[in-house]
């Protein structure tokens, strides 16, 4: 499976990041220099280090879920903050109240 998410808002707006998940069981989304998906800690305030994560669901592998690392600004998704919940195509994910805001899709690779 292959995760794109697509920047709609923030310092990295227009871009896009793709990460194979058959490499991945997680993918971390922060400030930290190891984080998958990585936000500029000088311009992204209100993403925390090690924000949140995606991984795949393991009572159901071909799910996403999408896990708030107990950051102090909270992730949102489709606009609910949440801790834990399931990933769809096409949700909103968005890292602390006012910060950068991500569309999530998924592209089944060929074997």
């Amino acid at each position: 499976m292959l995760l794109i998410v697509r920047h709609r808002s923030g310092s990295r707006a227009t871009e896009e990041d793709r990460v194979a998940l058959t490499a991945h069981r997680e993918v971390v989304v922060g400030r930290a220099g190891s984080a998958a998906i990585r936000f500029d800690p000088r311009t992204e305030v209100s993403v925390g280090r090690y924000h949140a994560r995606i991984e795949r669901d393991a009572g159901q592998p071909g799910r996403l879920r999408l896990v708030d690392l107990g950051s102090r600004n909270g992730t949102y998704l489709n606009g609910t903050r949440i801790r834990a919940a399931e990933l769809r195509a096409g949700d909103i994910v968005r890292l602390g109240a006012r910060g950068p805001e991500l569309e999530v899709l998924f592209e089944e690779l060929e074997t």
